[in-house]
């Protein structure tokens, strides 16, 4: 483990926090360490995928990919250099890619990594390094750093049986982020009704990957099958995984049966569905400060569950690009 200096945390607060995510079961968080597989190299462990619209210029869409779960504690606070960082759109209703952006990073050197970013095509959409805003040819811009974590929610309470006291187990927590600013005019095809997610790829092997929040780590049971989750595409999520998914729903929602099956056919494949042209966050996308464990909470227990009690993340986000607030 690499202990990183910005934490302000004493020792013993660290260890405690890496003892309770290590000894956690993997389905409680976001999509951080949601599966046996991923805790091999937190590099790329997925954590969270966002997809909203700017902000600062409603013309624009904003793609986050986080990885590092408490990087610094459990996790390095750098990229992979072997490896593939991806973020997948698609503009045709599929789940298959029409746009790709692929982030590659070099080894740490004097602090930072180098990072370059490609398109689909092979082309070089920018091209920088971390810790720095990197204009995107055509448009936009990238920003691959470390962050506070944005993601926020009371885990123990969950653990201890929907029991919520209303402490964000993430505060005090960082992780790595990838940030792309981009035209959505890039991103969209007949509509402005998207689908995004992200994966990352190691040894030419799909390692994880995400859509929404909470699927793999809430509504997959075994850890084979949350392996196998992570591994396969989504276009095979519905043959592979409806009939999982849709008894771990009932199973929350008291066995309504017909409500199961229709949030299951939303909620697979596994794509965050975002409409660019629209302010409206999750299920529209996901902005940062979407209570989405609240909102998720209520939709699988039909109501029975309606919040954990953390209602906000514990630093305040950026309004201006990249957004994410400053690491801890």
């Amino acid at each position: 483990m690499l202990l990183n200096a910005r934490f302000s945390l004493p020792l013993t607060a660290l260890f405690v926090i890496a003892l309770s995510i290590a000894t956690a079961p993997s389905s409680e968080a976001a999509d951080h360490l949601d599966s046996p597989s991923v805790t091999a190299d937190g590099t790329l462990d997925i954590n969270d995928v966002f997809a909203f619209q700017s902000p600062s210029n409603p013309s624009n869409s904003v793609l986050v990919l986080s990885v590092n779960p408490a990087a610094g504690v459990l996790s390095p606070t750098t990229f992979n250099s072997r490896s593939v960082y991806e973020i997948n759109i698609d503009n045709t209703g599929d789940a298959v890619a029409d746009v790709r952006y692929e982030v590659h990073f070099a080894r740490l050197r004097r602090g930072s990594q180098r990072m370059l970013v490609l398109r689909d095509d092979g082309s070089v959409a920018a091209s920088g390094s971390t810790g720095q805003n990197v204009a995107i040819s055509g448009g936009g811009q990238v920003r691959a750093d470390l962050f506070e974590d944005p993601f926020f929610f009371d885990l123990d309470g969950f653990n201890n049986g929907f029991q919520f006291t209303g402490t964000d187990f993430f505060a005090g927590l960082n992780v790595s982020a990838i940030v792309l600013e981009l035209p959505s005019s890039q991103l969209n095809g007949a509509s402005s009704n998207i689908a995004v997610w992200a994966r990352t790829i190691n040894g030419g092997q799909q390692f994880d990957r995400m859509g929404r929040p909470a699927i793999n780590t809430a509504l997959i049971s075994s850890d084979p099958l949350k392996d196998l989750f992570n591994a396969s595409l989504t276009t095979n999520d519905t043959q592979n995984f409806a009939a999982e998914v849709q008894a771990n729903i009932e199973s929350l929602n008291g066995g309504d049966t017909a409500t199961a099956a229709a949030l299951t056919a939303i909620l697979l494949p596994d794509v965050l569905t975002f409409d660019t042209s629209s302010t409206a966050g999750f299920l529209n996308g996901r902005q940062l400060a979407n209570d989405v464990i609240d909102a998720e909470l209520n939709l699988l227990t039909n109501g029975a569950v309606t919040e954990d009690g953390v209602d906000a993340n514990d630093a305040t986000f950026l309004t201006t690009f990249p957004y994410l607030a400053a690491p801890n």
